[in-house]
């Protein structure tokens, strides 16, 4: 029999609904599961064993550790989690993985129809987004192992194609022609559960023809180079990681790379063990790449101590030319985590925020006393001020183009908000309070005793708003949220009594008061103007969903 082109098209028909399902898969998890992985990253800093378990678990769920692993680079990346903390969860992932083929193995791809059906029908679901995103969920697995089982069958025909005998041949009766092809394969696919669905269907069609079994040693050399090729697609995500991502990249190579290096030179001592390795073949390929992960589990978990400090010792820092202010927490390879990513820029604006309060306690001490040196340091934390709005404006602008669901997408749009009035605030203080302390200087008459007095008070008051709001937007405080929004109307009384007051002043013909009254109004404007500010971003967290935090 001849292969057809049919025949290719449908066995790329099957690897494209295989890898489809993985990729949907992974982004639905990254968006309803972004908050239990946080929960798990927590956990993870306790003990290596229990990294172990978390990275076993995370990939059970997304059946890829290469999704994986390419979630720990971006963690890494973004500092989520140290570099240390990701080695014992990447050794969970590689043993998690291997249920994928132990499922297909044990012909669970004949439900995938079953699986598609119903996680089709449960995505419809309007009354909760939450339980149609677990639909889709349901659907993309279905479509994994629809994809697998087409791939088995498309496979079939390509043994009468004489070429492709003779690879099959060569892959399986030399060990190194089979590490190569396991190796090529899954690093083009970036699938390592795809090419041992591949190989176990070519191995049971070598059974069921008779002529030829294969055993446990020619299958095992294709079984370490899918292991080995699957590294190419956490490698191909340190293209826009930092060096803590790189690192982890290297790092799941090299305990791959380790366990070939032990396993390789074993292998024409494999078919001593064949009474171990016994039953079909799709059997001995789940058995066998499940035995090499979990090796190396149990091998390398103990020493990731000793793993840490040779790729620190690799992969050091190269030389960078140091920015004049950067961002602390927010990292384009987190974009693709939204909720992740949420929380990230969450600590980011904390981090500004901070600065605005620093730039407000140095806006009253400008006032009591001008000092130039005082001066230039506002209008520096202000250019900072400005780099961060710039820049988590433009990381939360990114993230629209990721497909979020609407509690997101509304909570990234007031983010941007609260950022934008924190920005404000720091315009004020330096675009408008700095210049009128310069004036206060450079007049011939200084503010009144009494005036400046008011004004400090009045400043008093206002930073201790900001602060409340700012706890009320760090903690998740909706009580002292409404305190500060409550305040509102007290401190435009109280802006109307200092503004009575001066104008009384005048009308006893003070000499300060007359030569200063357009400074001391302006001022006591532009304090007001910083508490609108501060209401806003009160107002903006109490329409805020804190539980995505």
């Amino acid at each position: 029999m001849n292969i057809s082109l049919f025949d290719l098209f449908y066995l790329l028909c099957g690897l494209a609904i295989f890898l489809y399902g993985m990729q949907q898969g992974e982004k639905i998890l990254k968006r309803l599961g972004g908050s239990d992985l946080r929960r798990i990253l927590k956990v993870i800093t306790r003990h290596r064993l229990s990294a172990w378990f978390a990275g076993l678990v995370t990939t059970l769920i997304t059946q890829s550790s290469s999704a994986t692993t390419v979630v720990l680079v971006s963690l890494a990346s973004a500092r989520m989690m140290s570099f240390g903390q990701s080695l014992g969860m990447i050794l969970g992932s590689d043993l998690g993985t291997t249920v994928t083929v132990q499922l297909f193995a044990f012909k669970f791809d004949q439900i995938a129809p079953l699986l598609i059906a119903a996680g089709f029908f449960i995505s419809m679901c309007r009354s909760s987004e939450k339980i149609s995103g677990y639909g889709k969920l349901i659907l993309a697995l279905g479509f994994i192992f629809f994809g697998m089982s087409i791939m088995a069958e498309a496979v079939m025909p390509l043994r009468s194609y004489p070429a492709f005998e003779s690879i099959m041949q060569a892959s399986l009766n030399n060990q190194w022609y089979g590490l190569l092809a396991g190796t090529v394969i899954t690093a083009v696919i970036q699938s390592s559960a795809a090419t041992l669905a591949l190989l176990i269907a070519l191995a049971e069609n070598y059974s069921l023809t008779g002529d030829w079994v294969p055993s446990a040693a020619h299958l095992f050399p294709i079984i370490l180079g899918a292991n080995l090729g699957t590294c190419i697609t956490a490698f191909i995500s340190t293209l826009r990681a930092d060096i803590e991502g790189v690192r982890v990249a290297w790092a799941h190579f090299l305990f791959k790379f380790a366990g070939v290096l032990i396993f390789f030179p074993l292998l024409g001592f494999f078919n001593l063990f064949d009474r171990i390795f016994v039953g079909s073949a799709a059997f001995q390929t789940a058995a066998l790449h499940t035995f090499f992960n979990l090796f190396i589990s149990f091998l390398f978990l103990p020493f990731t101590g000793f793993f840490e400090r040779i790729i620190l010792f690799m992969i050091k820092p190269g030389s960078k030319v140091i920015e004049r202010f950067q961002l602390s927490y927010l990292h384009d390879s987190i974009i693709s985590l939204p909720v992740l990513a949420l929380s990230q820029a969450v600590r980011e604006i904390e981090g500004m925020s901070e600065k605005v309060k620093l730039m407000l306690n140095k806006s009253w001490r400008l006032i009591e006393k001008f000092d130039l040196n005082n001066k230039r340091e506002l209008i520096e934390s202000d250019d900072e001020v400005d780099f961060l709005h710039e820049n988590i404006i433009a990381f939360l602008t990114r993230m629209a183009g990721e497909e979020l669901i609407n509690e997101t997408a509304s909570r990234s749009y007031e983010l941007i908000m609260i950022t934008t009035d924190l920005e404000h605030i720091g315009d004020i203080i330096s675009k408008s309070i700095v210049p009128l302390t310069e004036k206060i200087y450079d007049s011939p008459v200084p503010l009144s005793a009494e005036g400046k007095r008011e004004i400090l008070e009045f400043l008093d008051r206002i930073i201790i708003n900001f602060e409340d709001a700012l706890v009320a937007f760090a903690s998740n405080d909706p009580i002292r949220a409404r305190i500060v929004l409550n305040r509102k109307h007290e401190i435009k009384t109280i802006y109307n009594q200092m503004f009575d007051r001066h104008m009384s002043r005048l009308y006893k013909n003070k000499a300060q008061s007359l030569q200063t009254t357009s400074i001391h109004v302006d001022l006591l404007e532009e304090i007001c103007r910083i508490n609108h500010f501060t209401t806003r971003i009160t107002a903006g967290c109490l329409k805020s969903d804190f539980n995505n935090r």
